[in-house]
């Protein structure tokens, strides 16, 4: 007995030992993190290279007082740009700026709104001569316009619709990895689309060609709303991973969503030799410079703000190489465009506020609703077709600068977020406005010009066979509007905003000529957070440590409805209303379970397979009472308020490249150490958790 107790006591001290041994281990690596988050994070608010180079060689403690604009330099040449939708050139003879038409023969110039023109200039878009009215949109652009922009006319490519195996081995180390073309839609449903429901009014033949020629998932989930989804899809991650629960949306005080140890897929992307490109709706937040936003009324004009600098963590700060956006799509101030995180609006000479109201330009009613300051050239109406223009100049660039690297094009739509004001006219001459019976349809249908037209641009080029491309959607529809035979969500419960599946099931198309079988349909639930694990897994690029911990890869199912063994066995839904949950629920198989908070605290429980219009309640079944309780648990556990982990767990060090198993006592001793490793949140949320605020208001 003597000997037992001596023997426990031993063991006990050796453990003891070896946990401090560890916890010193921990405590170098967490130094050297410190000092590489510091600096981290500086690059974040910088815009080159030249810059990251020039803080690795300085002390960690210096590097937040070293922003220098005279060191910053463009990575791009400028370009004479006045305004997003006018391009400068000069005139041989009088060597004056004179305006020209955009590539792609698109927006006229001088498009200045009404109020801000002289009655006597009055430009109207020009219909070609080579553009035949037809009662469906032109998948392509009229030929002489191809050619002015310097694309030719080549003849149908050949396109094998034979699914192939993914590489098992990297012994095709330098072959070319596939080019990626995202196009990111903004509050279109499952039943905007005719070929889920065919629910919906508007024809919609390119989306309807790339259905054909590609994977259609009909059971396929963002959040259910639009800055939180964007994190979800370039993270991999569900929302409250980052910065802020519910999204960060708009330029401001803090950085963006992303935290310090956290990847994008651009940055991903662009690590494994990709020439990567955004363009359009940001809403993943960033700080104005020097120092955050002091006046919101006066985003452009104030003397606080300094805009001789790039934006904050912006797309140049998480792996995009080129970028033209503007901060929150069409609906808020500032009414600009950022390019390369620079705002593009000279602030001393065209700059003006913008009062709610709509207002005629040469392409149609630009609409503005919240007041707010902007481009005196501002036009909403011309949105989509800008980043149409954007995406053609960046493949220009690409396939004259880098034709060898692959590219990663992500183009973030307008369509069909309100306001609603649809162009006179697309690109090709093709009617758009007055098509429907109202803005929010012809919208529906200018979007499915411009799908055809990016589509174009990657077939023109002969390189369908090299480029996955992806369509989806940022949440689910708008509301049905009484009268008028479309529902956005189909026979789906709910809107854009709600917890019901029609607040969050969205259209997600994937096409890859000759690689992914064509005209193929998948009904397993998958995620947005999803896609970055899955591309990862196609292109065989490791996920760094801590990123995308939410993403699980379905690349095996695109090629086979059979090859299920790896998809997700369930995913979790929040809806975030401010600082507080409103509402989750947890998807697994058939089953949903919906969870309200505080005063109207229930659960829910729906068959979504026999019931997908989810109603029937099925939270009262004695037979389904221990799975409730399950599902309950494991929701739980995937939100932001998880309970404490009983027990060890592992626990990584980047710097050492070591993996420790260690407790909730490890961070109890020393609550510092939850700011260097992401596990304590996850494990220990009682003490290292960031939204306690959150919690507390959503559960009590």
């Amino acid at each position: 007995m003597t000997f037992l107790v001596i023997a426990i006591t031993l063991l006990s001290i050796v453990q003891n030992t070896q946990s401090r041994i560890l916890e010193t281990q921990l405590e170098i690596g967490t130094t050297a993190n410190d000092e590489i988050r510091n600096v981290s994070h500086y690059r974040r608010s910088t815009a080159t290279t030249d810059e990251w180079t020039y803080f690795q060689n300085l002390p960690p403690s210096q590097t937040p007082n070293l922003r220098k604009p005279q060191i910053l330099e463009s990575t791009i040449e400028p370009k004479p740009v006045r305004s997003p939708t006018t391009v400068l050139k000069r005139d041989n003879a009088s060597n004056q700026p004179t305006p020209q038409v955009w590539e792609y023969g698109v927006l006229a110039p001088n498009m200045v709104p009404t109020r801000l023109r002289s009655p006597s200039a009055s430009p109207s878009l020009e219909r070609s001569n080579d553009s035949k009215p037809s009662n469906m949109p032109s998948t392509q652009l009229p030929t002489s316009r191809m050619k002015d922009a310097g694309i030719t006319t080549k003849a149908p490519v050949s396109i094998s619709t034979e699914p192939t195996k993914f590489p098992t081995n990297p012994s095709t180390e330098n072959k070319k990895k596939p080019n990626i073309l995202l196009i990111f839609a903004d509050d279109v449903g499952t039943g905007d689309i005719p070929r889920y429901w065919n629910s919906g009014l508007v024809k919609m033949p390119n989306i309807d060609r790339l259905s054909d020629m590609g994977v259609t998932f009909l059971d396929a989930h963002s959040t259910p709303l639009c800055a939180p989804s964007r994190y979800m899809l370039l993270s991999g991650n569900y929302q409250h991973r980052g910065r802020n629960p519910n999204g960060s949306w708009n330029l401001g005080y803090e950085n963006n969503q992303f935290t310090s140890n956290q990847k994008s897929l651009a940055e991903i992307l662009k690590g494994a030799g990709y020439h990567t490109f955004m363009t359009g709706k940001w809403h993943l937040g960033a700080k104005v410079p020097p120092s955050g936003l002091v006046d919101r009324d006066k985003y452009l004009t104030s003397p606080w703000h300094n805009w001789t600098l790039p934006l904050i963590d912006g797309p140049q700060d998480i792996g995009f190489d080129r970028s033209y956006i503007t901060s929150g799509g069409i609906q808020e101030a500032p009414y600009s465009f950022f390019r390369n995180g620079i705002l593009t609006t000279d602030v001393q000479s065209e700059t003006t506020y913008w009062e709610p109201g709509s207002y005629k330009t040469s392409v149609g009613d630009s609409v503005i609703l919240r007041a707010g300051e902007g481009d005196i050239s501002w036009d909403s109406s011309s949105y989509n077709m800008i980043l149409v223009n954007e995406t053609s100049m960046f493949l220009d660039e690409h396939f004259s600068e880098k034709p060898d690297q692959p590219f990663f094009a992500y183009v973030a739509l307008g369509a069909v977020h309100i306001p609603h004001s649809p162009p006179n006219h697309y690109l090709d001459g093709q009617p758009v406005a007055d098509e429907y019976p109202n803005g929010h349809l012809d919208m529906l249908h200018e979007m499915d010009m411009v799908v055809g037209s990016l589509v174009s641009m990657i077939e023109t080029r002969g390189v369908a066979n090299d480029t996955i491309i992806i369509f989806a959607s940022d949440n689910g529809g708008l509301r049905y509007t009484p009268g008028i035979p479309h529902r956005p969500s189909g026979p789906l419960r709910g809107k854009k905003g709600e917890i019901w599946e029609g607040g969050h099931r969205i259209p997600f198309i994937m096409r890859h000529d000759g690689v992914f079988p064509a005209n193929e349909q998948r009904d397993h639930v998958v995620g947005l957070n999803d896609l970055y694990a899955t591309l990862c897994d196609i292109l065989e690029i490791e996920i760094p440590h801590l990123s995308a911990q939410d993403s699980v890869s379905f690349a095996d199912y695109i090629l086979s409805q059979n090859s299920t063994e790896k998809l997700r066995k369930s995913l979790a839904l929040f809806d975030y209303k401010k600082s507080a949950l409103q509402a989750d629920a947890l998807r697994r198989g058939n089953l949903k379970l919906v969870r309200f908070m505080n005063k109207n605290a229930r659960v829910e429980l729906y068959d979504v397979k026999n019931d997908i219009s989810e109603s029937v309640d099925l939270s009262k079944d004695p037979s389904y009472q221990d799975t409730i309780q399950e599902m309950t648990k494991e929701l739980q556990s995937l939100g932001p308020c998880p309970e404490d982990v009983n027990g060890f767990f592992p626990i990584h060090n980047s710097v050492l490249d070591v993996t420790f198993n260690t407790s909730c006592q490890f961070f109890e001793r020393k609550p510092w150490k939850c700011d260097n490793f992401l596990e304590g949140e996850l494990n220990c949320n009682s003490l290292c958790g960031r939204h306690k605020r959150v919690c507390v208001n959503s559960y009590s």
